[in-house]
């Protein structure tokens, strides 16, 4: 089966990152190494050379670029400090203009590259190219905050910054490599303890593909991994060694990582590259190290030890989406029947000069009827033939802008699980201006070849993409987890309601038997838009609204009990 993916938007789009381009700080010593960077594709729109090609890499002496107003250097004006800028690569810093915008005017001042500095906290963001990016033919290249501060700080005391942008293919003489597609990293990063007791339930494959980026052969290359929890080694092996040419590569494996009992804990496996005696010019991409944390949740992200809950980097959206989409995660365990889904971990951002607040979250989980054996497999269903039941659903919506925060949406009811189906659990919008959370850490390139299984799936516009928008963007949902036995219908907390008349003009009544008192009302449009948000008063065991304030439509109806119960329920208003 052909593996589908979709183009991403954040915020904009054009995202380059390819596994041999890389970002170099040369000099001085103190700040040298590789830095984590996006760069501006001409995929993405601009008119810069590809970085993966050789003869585009850029080695040279970096500059703070002014367009002469107050603060940070933006450039969102002409350049004014050109004799500075002139022959060397321009930094500047993200904000108040487009990405094209600041490098068309510090390539128009001499600058044969630039490096721009996020303005905020966490990952380089893709960058769009905007009007100006197809007229920028220099490379660009974007930091984070933190690696931006130890470079300006070095440019304002006068130090000398020299740095490599670009394919590190024959760079060096001796350059062994690895990179985040070769990396086979564990089955999940969220492992649920319930089905993960002993080594016949859960293993972790071990592996990666060792490239040889130099120009000299190698004959001694070896692989060894290391799995550490709380500080104790639990495995320690290292594989024999190959020879590998120049432009050569070989993937590498190791007995396979299990346990006799798993505590519920953080597991972290370190991958290291070793060169044998010879020197390795380039050690940043040597190593890599992955984690798993064994406990309630089921996750494909990066885990945060403390919460236990996942722990996403970005947040996309399709980039023609215009109604809404699903992000989903995968699900299949011989042993499933032990757990029970209560509800997904999820994030969110909105677009620029907008807020959260208001806005509409829902998550769902679907069996997945379609019998295939993997990705591979021919039967592997058409994007627009799955065969899905919806068995659980949920509903957010946000009080305020948490914008980026990890918040959980349960669902109605849980969800006990069957052993050997396959689940879908699923985060979706019906908002064009939500982004949804991701993680662009880890790829599962590697994984998807070796267990050939789903991993992040995405639907949109009732098109199904097996890889969602690639191996290394993967949803960054958490399914809650618990013991199916423990699962008794005064956990269910959900109150049967039928209102009448239905459809109305004018009021309805809602029969809630053995219910009085105060509840929070919220009534959303079908595009899942709050339109309405109230403290009612149950009477004698019936809530009586008026909706003459509503236009004619479909609206859903969401009551919060002050005992802990809840309800929905859909009402039709004909004018």
């Amino acid at each position: 089966m052909k593996k589908t993916l979709l183009a991403l938007l954040l915020g904009t789009a054009g995202l380059g990152a390819q596994s041999q381009v890389i970002l170099n700080v040369l000099e001085p010593a103190n700040i040298a190494g590789s830095y984590t960077f996006t760069w501006a594709d001409p995929a993405g729109g601009w008119g810069c050379p590809d970085l993966n090609d050789p003869l585009n890499a850029l080695t040279d002496t970096l500059a703070l670029a002014s367009d002469g107003t107050a603060g940070d250097s933006l450039c969102c004006n002409p350049v004014t400090n050109g004799a500075e800028v002139a022959g060397k690569i321009a930094v500047i810093y993200r904000g108040s203009c487009e990405f094209g915008t600041k490098a068309l005017n510090a390539q128009n001042a001499g600058a044969v590259g630039v490096i721009i500095i996020n303005r905020v906290a966490g990952a380089p963001v893709a960058m769009g190219s905007g009007a100006d990016g197809a007229n920028v033919t220099i490379p660009v290249a974007m930091i984070t905050l933190d690696d931006g501060i130890l470079v300006e700080d070095e440019l304002e005391a006068g130090t000398p910054v020299v740095a490599f942008l670009g394919s590190i293919n024959n760079f060096f003489q001796y350059n062994l490599s690895a990179y985040k597609p070769d990396v086979l990293v564990a089955p999940a990063t969220g492992q649920p303890a319930l089905v993960s007791q002993n080594a016949s339930e859960f293993s972790a494959e071990l592996g990666l593909w060792i490239h040889n980026y130099g120009t000299a052969a190698q004959t001694d290359a070896t692989l060894n991994a290391k799995v550490e929890q709380n500080g104790s080694t639990l495995y320690d092996q290292t594989s024999t060694a190959v020879s590998l040419n120049p432009g050569d590569s070989a993937f590498v494996t190791l007995p396979a990582f299990s346990q006799s009992s798993y505590s519920d804990a953080l597991y972290t496996v370190t991958y290291t590259i070793s060169t044998g005696t010879l020197p390795d010019e380039f050690p940043a991409d040597n190593s890599f190290s992955c984690s798993f944390l064994v406990d309630s949740v089921l996750s494909y992200c990066p885990m945060d030890e403390t919460t236990g809950k996942p722990a996403p980097n970005a947040h996309y959206r399709p980039s023609n989406d215009v109604d809404g989409f699903q992000s989903c995660i995968h699900f299949q365990n011989a042993n499933a029947s032990r757990m029970a889904a209560t509800g997904i971990y999820t994030s969110a951002t909105s677009a620029s000069g907008t807020t959260l607040d208001g806005e509409f979250i829902g998550v769902r989980a679907y069996e997945w009827g379609d019998s295939f054996t993997g990705l591979s497999d021919p039967n592997f269903p058409g994007q627009t033939a799955y065969t899905l039941s919806e068995e659980a659903t949920g509903e957010y919506y946000y009080q305020s802008d948490l914008q980026g925060e990890v918040i959980y949406v349960p669902f109605s009811q849980p969800l006990v699980l069957v052993d050997n189906s396959r689940y879908l659990f699923c985060v979706y919008t019906l908002s064009d201006a939500l982004y949804v959370g991701y993680d662009a850490t880890l790829d599962y390139d590697e994984h998807t070849a070796v267990y050939d299984q789903p991993v992040s799936l995405i639907e949109d516009g009732g098109t199904w993409y097996n890889v969602g928008f690639g191996t290394d963007v993967t949803c960054a949902a958490g399914v809650a987890m618990v013991p199916a036995g423990g699962i008794g219908m005064n956990e269910l907390n959900t109150v049967e309601a039928t209102p009448y008349p239905n459809p109305t003009t004018d009021r309805i009544r809602v029969p809630l038997a053995g219910l009085s008192g105060a509840a929070d009302l919220r009534i959303m449009d079908q595009t899942g838009k709050l339109v309405d948000e109230r403290r009612v008063n149950i009477a004698n065991e019936v809530l009586v609204l008026d909706v003459t304030g509503l236009t004619g439509g479909t609206y859903q109806f969401a009551l919060n009990f002050q005992d802990g119960g809840r309800t929905t329920f859909r009402v039709v208003v004909t004018k």
